[in-house]
């Protein structure tokens, strides 16, 4: 990977393309280890400038404490719209400008509630919330076990030559099943979200172009039918609240929740599975801890999450006024990427950082990781993910014990995702 100037901010005068020697937030080889990478950045310096595309500084804070700070810091926006008198350019377009989308579609990406501020943040995460309560989460666990062990109870008849893969088998049907009937999408439209978020993932315009329309169109149709025939689940709730109640949102913003949990939703959860199970093969001792002792699994989920949580950062943050970071002077409207894999990794927060230990728990035993995000802008679906994971894993053990893949550690095939962790393609599971 490239080398990393640490330095104040450049003059006026400075080239607006990214120089030969900064680091660039698409370089391959950061994609592919981004622990690793973001780990060597978060030695060279507490911020670090880095690029989002070839025009397109970004700041990059590394280090837990600041990371933690600065998630739940009010001189960090997520939309240009909350610093007022702003007249700047806003640092998220040449990154969404990338997916050359149409402007009917770009609008929906641009409202997004992992977007905005308060209050309009507020107003839009209050229309949800009762769907993401504790006690709707505790009420969905007898029928995530259910889906668990129907799925499990599957995949010898999904097997070639004894294996069946744990991604397309198990991961993703499983959190696409929950997320789905939590919202209430219809088995029929289910794949119009996965297209979607296949092409999300990829970052494919073509493809997105597509896709993008037919998805709104279709959740605009059953936000109709909801306000038709009530239900008892998130799509009802958004009908409910467009132009009304507590938290009035609009029809489009009610469109756009919907994408963002669904997509968050199983993608998320699917992937810290996914990344769950690699780990434990790859890491033979900690999978010998967890079959001999299942009390283990809600603690070691959390060191999951923040060993290999499938996030690597959080969306980008502005800086609403003039401000400095460890003597870094950032100027209003700079973008600011806080990086949570780095953070997870920090030594000087966690004792042996780089090991996965599954017995590892915070002497306070809060989360202490900083998987889900900080702030108002905390995952909205994380205590659905830990259910998902910790009932997947507990339904692996008890029916597969021997939790052996089909094929080397080594060899489990992976892709990057641009600001994600590597995702794996496939889980050979011998059953």
């Amino acid at each position: 990977m490239q080398s990393v100037r640490v330095e104040g901010r450049p003059d006026e005068t400075a080239p607006a393309r990214r120089p030969p020697d900064e680091l660039y937030l698409l370089d391959p080889e950061l994609l592919a280890d981004p622990a690793g990478g973001y780990g060597r950045v978060r030695e060279q310096g507490p911020v670090v400038r880095a690029w989002l595309t070839d025009e397109q500084p970004v700041w990059l804070v590394t280090r837990y404490d600041d990371v933690r700070d600065g998630l739940r810091d009010p001189r960090f926006v997520n939309s240009p719209a909350a610093i007022p008198g702003f007249t700047g350019p806003d640092p998220r377009r040449p990154l969404v400008d990338m997916l050359n989308l149409p402007a009917e579609v770009l609008d929906y990406f641009m409202i997004s509630a992992l977007d905005i501020d308060p209050p309009d943040h507020t107003r839009m995460r209050g229309a949800v919330a009762r769907s993401f309560t504790g006690r709707r989460m505790q009420a969905l666990r007898p029928r995530i076990e259910q889906v668990v062990e129907e799925l499990l109870a599957a995949l010898p008849a999904h097997a070639e030559n004894g294996a069946a893969d744990l991604v397309e088998r198990f991961a993703y049907p499983l959190a696409t099943t929950v997320v789905c009937e939590l919202v209430g999408i219809p088995e029929a439209v289910r794949p119009l979200f996965r297209q979607w978020g296949d092409d999300i993932v990829t970052m494919d315009p073509d493809r997105l172009g597509t896709s993008s329309p037919a998805l709104i169109e279709a959740v605009h149709d059953l936000l109709r039918q909801r306000r038709e025939r009530p239900a008892d689940d998130m799509l009802t709730a958004l009908a409910e609240a467009t132009g009304s109640g507590r938290y009035p949102i609009s029809e489009k913003e009610a469109v756009t929740m919907t994408l963002n949990v669904v997509m968050a939703g199983y993608e998320n959860a699917a992937q810290l599975i996914i990344n769950a199970v690699a780990a434990l093969v790859t890491h033979p001792e900690q999978l010998e801890l967890l079959r001999t002792d299942r009390a283990l699994l809600p603690g070691a989920v959390e060191e999951f999450i923040r060993w290999c949580g499938p996030d690597i950062m959080v969306r980008m943050r502005i800086a609403a006024e003039d401000t400095e970071l460890h003597g870094t002077p950032i100027r209003q409207g700079d973008a600011v990427q806080f990086i949570l894999v780095s953070a997870n990794h920090d030594p000087r927060r966690y004792p042996d950082a780089h090991r996965l230990d599954l017995t590892r728990r915070q002497a306070d035993q809060s989360e202490g990781h900083l998987g889900f995000g900080g702030g108002i802008h905390y995952c909205l679906g994380a205590s659905i993910s830990r259910l998902e994971c910790e009932t997947a894993l507990r339904g692996l053990l008890d029916r597969y014990p021997g939790l052996a893949m089909a094929v080397a550690p080594e060899d489990l095939p992976r892709i990057a995702i641009p600001g994600a962790a590597p995702r794996y393609t496939g889980l050979p599971l011998l059953v």
